[in-house]
């Protein structure tokens, strides 16, 4: 016999009052008014056999989807109970019948069934009483054993970005010595951590509204390729300026892992993001729900921490919401006492560093940075260095922005191929000559910090094509994409914003009421002045004509169809047959009549 939990019954069907099925009622209820409930075992089940629609508009109320009415949202079981006896009543009930022939009207009886529909209809039973956090969380704790256990270290790290709760300003120096401030109340920073350790292998700060994708992948590079110099993340809160595990181990360098974890936010779920993270560290990706701070636990409460320890407490903090009394005027007191964004950044950076220096009972109070140098050093750990190959380390394109381009060019008129990236066009020798190629596709490697190093290879068979140049005269812009495409976009909205009638049309109009003018008037040498302005007119005309396809050749770039190498015979013999005229007329015709 099969028990509730699903095993076999056993023996515990010898236990005495123990119930191995529900008690099914067959006789009818008989009370006197006012009677207690003892006795009604089974009433309800009995009354929802006779009447299933009432116990189908029981259920679909309390499970808010009722059907042909507005839902209702977490009904109260007294509110339930007074709908549950309406429906009664509209079949003819009497309080000679049960349940109003007891003294709670079944009231205990209904409760006690809609507290057993959570075993049935779990899902929907927290969705409709606890809401969506309840039903994202139920997952958790369920008893089955994780899919990626934290076996050993780098095994799994976890991506998350944080709001930077903390006002801050940024400062603009003009040209005549002036320091003006600019409060910034919003903006994000994203954080790599080593889930078995919770150590923090890196951190980027993405001075934007919403994290982009380019930030996902700052936040991957500053974790594993070692930068020196002008461009190396530093902090003065600490004694010897470093911050991340990279630093302090340089063994650490391009040091991979896994599974990366993240939600499934569009930045973080891109196209472009998701296939260079796998194609340059090799790992799996694991997207989880949005706002399930449950699914990544260990960086949610690191930053929790981080915030506690550090932002929370300048006076530029907004605190955890309108209401918190450490909140106060946070953007006055950013510009009064100048709380620049690298003095929020050496805060973070600082307490990443105590963090990783900090004691964790998690790994039996030891810090996350001595849990990772014990381990790398006993050989019963599990936990090994593995770089990346040093293919991979040499030719680092985890900040690459990809794009499939077709080669333009063309035969005919001797034009080199080329590709457009960004509205650049790009080319080296190799392209230049492979005319082969043109109508070919190649896939693009531009950096994202600067559109000067683009990268080519040929889709179809793989072949390195090496560096492409810019144009000559933006090889001097080293910007990244992003800038560029703003630059991109802001300057051809300004541009569509300010079009107005050009010079030479308004000359032209001109022009063209002169010669209306002219033409009233009779005579021979005012029409020969007339034929003139019109050729002119007509010349304008002709060359503002070219000049327009010029510029919506260069905004747009289209692709040139393909021609054939040689016309049919006919077509040439077409070509070359004389021009025919028709005959002159009589009198000569001037233009405007």
């Amino acid at each position: 016999m099969g028990a509730e939990d699903g095993t076999i019954a056993g023996f515990r069907a010898l236990v005495p009052w123990k119930r191995l099925a529900g008690y099914d009622r067959k006789l009818p209820i008989v009370r006197e008014l006012g009677d207690g409930s003892a006795g009604c075992a089974g009433a309800l089940t009995l009354l929802f056999s006779r009447f299933p629609e009432v116990e189908k508009a029981v259920r679909s109320s309390f499970l808010g989807h009722p059907s042909g009415r507005v839902p209702n949202g977490r009904v109260s079981y007294t509110a339930l109970h007074g709908e549950f006896l309406d429906e009664l009543r509209q079949l003819n009930f009497t309080d000679r019948d049960w349940p109003f022939n007891t003294k709670d009207c079944g009231y205990k009886s209904l409760r006690a069934y809609c507290l057993a529909l959570l075993k049935e209809e779990p899902v929907l039973w927290f969705g409709a009483r606890s809401g969506e956090d309840a039903v994202r969380r139920h997952g958790v704790g369920s008893g089955f054993r994780s899919v990626f256990p934290k076996l050993r270290g780098y095994g799994a790290c976890q991506l998350d970005f944080h709001k930077v709760d903390a006002a801050s300003v940024i400062i603009i120096e003009t040209e005549t010595g002036a320091r003006l401030p600019v409060p910034v109340a919003r903006w994000h920073i994203g954080f790599l951590i080593e889930e078995r350790y919770n150590l923090v292998l890196g951190a980027f700060a993405a001075l934007e509204r919403t994290p982009s994708g380019d930030s996902v992948l700052e936040v991957i590079d500053v974790a594993l390729r070692p930068c020196e110099g002008k461009g190396a993340v530093s902090c003065h809160l600490t004694e010897d300026g470093k911050v991340f595990p990279l630093q302090l181990m340089p063994e650490l360098a391009f040091q991979g892992f896994s599974v990366l974890k993240m939600d499934n936010a569009w930045s973080n779920a891109a196209t472009g993001v998701v296939d260079n993270i796998i194609n340059t560290v090799g790992c799996a990706v694991n997207f989880g729900p949005v706002k399930a701070w449950w699914r990544r636990h260990p960086i949610e409460r690191i930053f929790g921490e981080l915030t506690q320890r550090g932002l929370q407490r300048l006076p530029s903090t907004f605190g955890s919401g309108p209401d918190d009394t450490k909140r106060s005027n946070p953007l006055e007191n950013a510009v009064k006492f100048e709380i620049t964004i690298k003095d929020l950044l050496d805060v973070i950076h600082g307490c990443i560093r105590e963090h990783n220096d900090d004691a964790n009972e998690g790994i039996d109070f030891a810090s996350p940075m001595t849990a990772l140098q014990h381990d790398l050093g006993n050989p019963d750990a599990g936990v090994f260095l593995q770089p990346l190959p040093r293919a991979a380390q040499a030719d680092f394109r985890l900040l690459s922005h990809t794009e499939v381009v077709t080669v333009c060019g063309n035969l005919h008129t001797n034009v080199r191929p080329h590709v457009t990236l960004g509205r650049w066009k790009y080319t080296n020798a190799a392209l230049a000559n492979s005319y082969d190629l043109i109508d070919h596709q190649l896939i693009a490697y531009c950096d994202l910090r600067d559109v000067q190093n683009v990268r080519a290879t040929v889709l179809g068979t793989g072949e390195q094509l090496g560096a492409l140049l810019a144009p000559a005269g933006r090889r001097g812009q080293h910007i990244s994409w992003r800038t560029r495409a703003l630059i991109n976009q802001a300057g051809l909205s300004e541009r569509n914003r300010t079009n107005h009638t050009s010079v030479a049309s308004n000359w032209r109009e001109t022009k063209e009421e002169t010669l209306r003018e002219t033409l009233k008037v009779t005579g021979k040498r005012k029409r020969k002045r007339a034929s003139n302005e019109a050729l002119e007119v007509a010349k304008l005309e002709a060359e503002e004509s070219r000049a327009n396809a010029r510029r919506d050749t260069a905004l747009e770039i289209p692709e040139e169809p393909e021609k054939p190498m040689h016309e049919p015979a006919s077509t040439q013999h077409e070509k070359r047959r004389a021009p025919t005229f028709a005959d002159p007329a009589d009198a000569p015709i001037y233009l405007g009549d």
